[in-house]
């Protein structure tokens, strides 16, 4: 547990614990999908089950600007274990899986915030499309999520896995969008599930908070739309279940604690418009501003995350908090 005041630097800190998880996961068996499946009506698409492959409403045509990196395609091995797991993390290390959740958490969050839609499910796609944050295209193109084209011009060119009924997974070349960071990666999923596609504004309507009772109902939706994989859904609820994402959905955007506390992580800041970096506090649901500033170029410890008014803060001291504006 941390002392009352935290306001330390960080140097000292290489050795911090990391939080124990699973190192990988195992895949389902695409060809039990015949009797696993449980396919859902448009009347009725909430209708979910914990372990079975599930899919969301009828759809004419899957997402075509989304495509899954090949390190991330799910294998051919089996489990026993009740709820099949796509193989997403291969290679990665439980400090590795750890760093990467305090990454992208509070980006997430901000994001799910923003377009209303659920955090844990965005986690969990982000882990299964990028292996962790550790594919070729997340770490060339910061792209977490397997959306082709372009951002603002920017592309890159890496080898994907589609699926189809007939053809079973076939791999194919396509250009997939590269952003300046992490942040703009889950921006641009919030937006394309919460705005649809160039045919239909509504088409990922079953992931949005206001529609989806559950993360379980969200996931369901994405079948057969953003991922054509017949286990896409089942794989995304194991994800969820194993790390226990669901910890980091909130029911607003402001003033939501997203850490738990003790918990301590290290971020580093800079402020490219001023010498010192500011920081407020907060007194319920107002903000304030402090009145010291932390040095730029330098490393703290933080044990609590929060958003506020679209934007995460990060805790430094009792009550004084780092704007992730100045988060590098």
């Amino acid at each position: 547990m941390l002392k009352k005041s935290l306001l330390t630097s960080a140097i000292v800190l290489g050795t911090l614990a990391s939080a124990v998880a699973p190192t990988s996961v195992l895949a389902a068996d695409a060809s039990n999908s015949d009797t696993n499946t449980e396919q859902t009506s448009s009347d009725n698409s909430k209708k979910t089950t914990d372990t079975n492959v599930i899919s969301g409403s009828p759809v004419k045509e899957a997402d075509p600007d989304i495509a899954h990196i090949e390190t991330v395609q799910p294998s051919a091995a089996k489990t026993k274990a009740q709820g099949a797991l796509v193989q997403a993390a291969s290679g990665t290390t439980s400090s590795q899986q750890q760093a990467f959740l305090d990454m992208a958490v509070p980006m997430a969050q901000k994001a799910a915030s923003e377009y209303g839609v659920y955090a844990s499910v965005m986690l969990a796609q982000a882990i299964l499309e990028s292996g962790w944050g550790a594919s070729a295209l997340a770490t060339q193109g910061n792209n977490l999520f397997g959306i082709k084209g372009d951002y603002n011009g920017s592309s890159v060119t890496m080898k994907t896995s589609e699926w189809s009924a007939s053809q079973g997974w076939y791999t194919i070349y396509a250009s997939f969008r590269k952003y300046p960071s992490y942040y703009e990666s889950f921006a641009d999923n919030g937006d394309k599930l919460r705005n649809g596609v160039s045919w239909d504004s509504s088409y990922y309507k079953g992931t949005w908070k206001e529609n989806a009772s559950s993360y379980k109902d969200a996931t369901a939706w994405l079948q057969g739309r953003y991922a054509t994989a017949p286990t896409y859904a089942s794989s995304l609820n194991n994800v969820i279940e194993t790390y226990g994402l669901t910890k980091y959905d909130t029911n607003s955007g402001d003033d939501s604690s997203t850490q738990a506390p003790g918990d301590v992580n290290v971020i580093s800041v800079k402020n490219p418009n001023a010498i010192y970096v500011p920081m407020v506090t907060f007194n319920g649901d107002t903000m304030g501003k402090a009145t010291r500033g932390l040095q730029n170029n330098t490393p703290w410890q933080t044990d609590q995350v929060k958003t506020y008014n679209g934007h995460v803060y990060y805790r430094v001291s009792t009550n004084e908090w780092v704007e992730d504006t100045y988060v590098i």
